[in-house]
């Protein structure tokens, strides 16, 4: 027996010890891999085939081998290989607190979520303000437009590329092209800030509001 390692210490070792022992082989007949365990596992070998059996009745339960019948004989397949076993087990302890750091790290990003639901659905009704104030300074948007005209979708792609480029810009294009719009398009922007006008603008574009023809 191997001297200066507790219990679960040992348990780990032969458990690495038995899992080494397939070498490549992925299902080995159980005779055989006692065997291979017992030729080189030096002092942690010396069990019995009882003992090695249930030390494979353990693995089996905590998913490191699985019991085959291969051939008409019983064979064991390794499911992991030695690093995967290498690690101590958690103490009960250790468990406690990982679990909480979870429920942490769990609530943490349920309130991430929370805060994105609440964007879009701010940018939802952004993007219906925006819609209802163009539809009011262009009140042909509801008709067919001439075709030179542009339609308030193409407005809409307008000030999105302005404002990316930059609040000045956005503001330009208002100026230039839609100068009815520009007084509450500049009071939406200023109150709501940048970045929630031009998400309300993509949540136009990618039709998840049912604007008009």
């Amino acid at each position: 027996m191997t001297y200066g390692l507790d219990a679960n210490d040992l348990e780990r070792e032969i458990e690495i010890d038995i899992v080494s022992a397939f070498g490549w082989a992925v299902i080995e007949f159980e005779a055989v891999l006692f065997q291979k365990f017992l030729l080189m596992s030096a002092p942690r070998s010396l069990i019995t085939e009882d003992m090695f059996r249930k030390y494979l009745m353990n693995m089996e339960a905590k998913g490191y081998v699985s019991p085959v019948d291969f051939q008409g004989k019983k064979a064991w397949k390794r499911l992991v290989i030695e690093a995967d076993i290498e690690e101590p087990a958690m103490t009960p302890e250790e468990v406690k607190q990982f679990i909480a750091k979870a429920q942490v790290a769990s609530k943490k990003k349920k309130g991430h979520d929370v805060t994105s639901d609440y964007r879009m659905r701010e940018s939802k009704k952004l993007a219906e303000n925006i819609i209802r104030t163009l539809e009011q300074v262009m009140p042909k948007t509801r008709n067919r437009r001439r075709p030179w005209e542009p339609t308030l979708i193409d407005h809409i792609e307008g000030m999105h590329r302005a404002l990316v480029e930059s609040k000045d810009e956005f503001l330009r294009y208002l100026k230039k092209n839609i100068p009815s719009a520009y007084d509450p398009m500049k009071k939406m922007l200023n109150s709501r800030g940048e970045e929630m006008l031009l998400l309300s603008l993509r949540v136009i574009e990618s039709g998840q509001r049912a604007y008009p023809p």
